[in-house]
């Protein structure tokens, strides 16, 4: 019998081997890998192991071929090229341990085949010489389908624990940039409760928000943010406002929820209450929120303190359309 021999790396390390033989034969069901194991087909070290035998850094694991042709005929087309990715999506930093995209406009970030977390996946196989056989990269944080800019993915798994643990604590500060309806004069906080009962809007869930006074439901959960207006102007007539807005929580749709409890929505968010319809006017985006700096504390996986994009050109060319000239952040 033919065998394939995978060496587990630093990525796998204490993974249990059912876990990381699902990655490497996806295609058999877990009872066909308890199958294996028992029969003897698969080894780990030259030696019969259980199915809870838990993977060493350096451990060979030796795999036989029938079980691994239909991975490899799916794989080969899988592969994505380098210059490609650079040029549609965006790498604005990249280490062994996080990969930092400016996410594009009207992408999903994890879901299907086509997301965001695929491609990705697809690229660290594809450029990683010495990646993890089971390890595969993940999102650290949320950024909807129609927000655009920073979206930081694990390349290994200690940048996962750390950048995961830092994001909960609230340690990494996140900064949007946006152009709400109605004229805001001074920084503002706000502090609200966001309930994740999604109501349906053509195949659209929203979540809803509630002020503490009309709080009803204990499962929804505390959200706060800080708006600093950047500049006013004029959007078909009806005051707009330029904002800088810091997250102090990272709720599904917070920002475009909040900004229409407060009755300030983004502009053209029609899910969240705006009556512009962007798109009807020539531009590309429904709604402009881009999520633009990363404050980052000292760490240990070489990191810079502050990740920094401008904004994308779309978002420049609205606000000069409201009349708003203060373009850089």
């Amino acid at each position: 019998m033919d065998f394939e021999d995978f060496v587990a790396q630093i990525n796998d390390d204490g993974k249990r081997i059912d876990k990381v033989l699902r990655v490497l034969i996806p295609n058999s069901s877990l009872s066909e890998i308890y199958r294996l194991l028992r029969k003897n087909f698969i080894k780990v070290n030259d030696k019969k192991i259980k199915e809870d035998y838990r993977i060493c850094k350096n451990d060979k694991i030796s795999i036989p071929k029938f079980a691994l042709n239909q991975k490899q005929e799916n794989s080969s087309s899988s592969r994505i090229d380098k210059h490609f990715f650079e040029e549609n999506f965006h790498p604005v930093f990249e280490n062994e341990h996080i990969l930092i995209l400016d996410k594009p406009y009207n992408l999903n970030v994890h879901g299907d085949e086509f997301s965001l977390e695929s491609i990705v996946q697809d690229y660290y196989h594809s450029t990683r010489v010495d990646n993890s056989i089971s390890f595969k990269p993940g999102p650290l944080h949320r950024l909807d389908k129609k927000t655009t800019g920073l979206i930081a993915f694990s390349m290994s798994l200690q940048g996962a624990r750390w950048f995961c643990k830092n994001i909960e604590n609230h340690k990494i500060q996140k900064i949007y940039y946006a152009v709400m309806e109605g004229k805001i004069d001074k920084a503002e906080q706000w502090d609200d409760f966001i309930e994740n009962k999604y109501e349906n809007h053509n195949n659209f869930y929203k979540v809803s928000a509630f002020s503490e006074k009309n709080l009803n439901n204990n499962n929804a959960k505390n959200a706060t943010m800080q708006i600093f207006p950047l500049a006013n102007g004029k959007f078909d007539g009806k005051d707009v406002t330029f904002v800088k807005i810091i997250l102090k929580t990272g709720r599904k749709h917070q920002i475009r929820c909040q900004s229409a409890l407060h009755s300030f929505p983004l502009l053209g968010d029609s899910i969240y209450g705006s009556k512009k319809n962007l798109q009807k006017l020539g531009f590309k985006q429904d709604f402009f929120l881009q999520a633009a700096e990363l404050i980052i504390p000292q760490n240990p996986i070489n990191l810079p303190s502050h990740i920094k994009i401008p904004l994308n050109k779309e978002f420049i060319s609205l606000l000069k359309s409201c009349g708003i000239q203060k373009t850089d952040i």
